[in-house]
């Protein structure tokens, strides 16, 4: 990829900001003070802790989809195709996937209190809703944290909002190391 290219892609991702998923202020308005409290922070984040670097959490209200994102030469074409999934409301889910897809590990719900998710599959293998467990949340304005649910060896997994400069350094990094 060219340095133009590269440019490109930064400013494709530019726009996928935490409001890229929010609720409308409607339907946040109908379901009652928690759900008001929630949609402020709705959005993409992306993981900084290392062993789990890359991977995304997309919260909506009080849903959230946890995607892992492979390294190499296509993880910055699939982290952008990652957001812009979250931001049109087009997450690709399945299971699996074949090389050059993101990969959904599990959808889960927010608790009222914002503590703790309930996870429809813990294991991430296949969204059947047959294994779910719940995970520890801690929500920031600048960070959420993730408790111990996908990588076994990892206790704590930090992401932080994608619109954020940290963010997008490190994704302007990747897409440049793989251009």
């Amino acid at each position: 990829m060219t340095r133009a290219g590269i440019a490109a892609s930064i400013a494709a991702l530019a726009p996928l900001m935490l409001t890229g998923c929010g609720a409308s202020s409607d339907a946040a308005s109908s379901k009652g003070p928690s759900s008001s409290q929630a949609s402020s922070f709705d959005g993409a984040y992306i993981s900084i802790t290392d062993g789990a670097r890359g991977e995304i959490a997309a919260i909506d209200g009080h849903e959230i989809t946890y995607i892992n994102v492979p390294g190499g030469d296509l993880r910055c074409k699939l982290t952008t195709m990652a957001l812009d999934d979250i931001k049109h409301r087009a997450i690709v889910k399945g299971g699996r996937t074949d090389e050059g897809q993101y990969q959904v590990l599990s959808t889960g719900t927010i608790n009222d209190g914002r503590t703790s998710v309930l996870w429809n599959d813990v294991n991430g293998s296949d969204q059947t809703g047959t294994d779910p467990g719940s995970g520890a949340l801690s929500i920031t304005s600048d960070m959420i944290t993730l408790g111990y649910t996908f990588h076994y060896s990892i206790d704590q997994v930090q992401l932080i909002p994608v619109d954020s400069g940290q963010a997008k350094a490190l994704m302007a990094k990747d897409c440049d190391q793989h251009s």
